[in-house]
């Protein structure tokens, strides 16, 4: 992390328009650039009035980033900084000195905590269906969703939902990495497992297992009389079902043989096999890191 300024531009076609910014550098360097690059939006105001930006006033942060961040939360339009990265606003100056103000004392951004375990499960979703298609995930998935980082072998960056790149899509600049949706699922092994009970054996359940990718899967031919009564889709087959046998208390080897069970106990397992398993594709993921 380096240290930088925050600064604050003023334009003479409107005397509470400004532009606020940080930069490593000396805040002389971006007003030249704020003032000459015409594509960017001050440039765009310099160009359409004739008039340049003026520096107004900067200050020293240790953590120019955080510093802007706080600025903004200090001011009635904490959503700035987020709207295309403009950063220009008309405001009165005693919100810019407000926003200055708790700029000073914002130190350094707070050490982030521990990531939930969902999030190394998304991470790890995704990476299985990124595998062979020159593409990367840059950073986190917090939600299939939302919007993640993603860079392909070419050098390109983007951001998009993680749910369209599992789905196929591929780089928007280059086209790295698109695929069917068909040929992904070919391509990793995803399965269903389910809960199955039999009218003429009242007070046993069976658990079955279906896989589904790699160009193959198990129609789930489950025995005569067991029906299907409650199934999850499940990203590691194998794991989720050496899971649900633990939390069902089973201790039999062979998972395909019915056994006595109240169904009410069944249920429950089910109803936690989805968290049990986050959490253990999150510890794998963890001990990943560490090597």
């Amino acid at each position: 992390m380096k240290s930088g300024y925050l600064y604050v531009l003023i334009h003479p076609s409107q005397p509470d328009l400004y532009k606020v910014g940080q930069t490593i550098r000396h805040p002389e360097e971006r007003l030249a650039e704020h003032n000459t690059r015409y594509e960017k939006f001050a440039g765009q105001i310099v160009k359409a009035t004739g008039q340049r930006w003026e520096l107004k006033t900067y200050i020293s942060v240790a953590d120019p980033y955080w510093a802007e961040a706080i600025f903004w939360n200090a001011t009635p339009f904490a959503d700035i900084p987020f709207r295309a990265g403009i950063e220009i606003q008309r405001m009165s100056w005693e919100s810019v000195l407000a926003g200055l103000e708790a700029a000073k004392k914002a130190g350094v951004r707070p050490a982030p905590g521990p990531l939930d375990d969902h999030i190394y499960a998304y991470k790890a979703w995704i990476n299985k269906r990124l595998y062979g298609r020159g593409i990367t995930l840059i950073g986190e998935v917090r939600s299939k969703t939302g919007k993640s980082d993603f860079e392909c072998t070419n050098g390109h960056r983007w951001r998009t939902m993680p749910r369209n790149i599992a789905e196929g899509e591929g780089c928007p600049h280059c086209r790295t990495g698109t695929r069917e949706p068909e040929a992904i699922l070919n391509s990793i092994t995803t399965g269903i497992i389910y809960l199955l009970l039999n009218p003429s054996k009242p007070g046993f359940i069976k658990i079955g297992l279906k896989y589904l990718g790699m160009e193959q899967s198990s129609e789930g031919n489950f025995g005569e009389g067991w029906e299907v009564h409650r199934y999850r889709s499940v990203e590691e087959p194998d794991l989720a079902e050496s899971l649900i046998m633990e939390l069902l208390g089973s201790p039999q080897a062979n998972p395909c043989e019915p056994f006595e069970i109240e169904l009410s106990i069944a249920e429950q397992a089910f109803r936690e096999l989805h968290y049990r398993l986050v959490s253990e594709i999150a510890l794998s993921e963890r001990a990943k890191e560490s090597l």
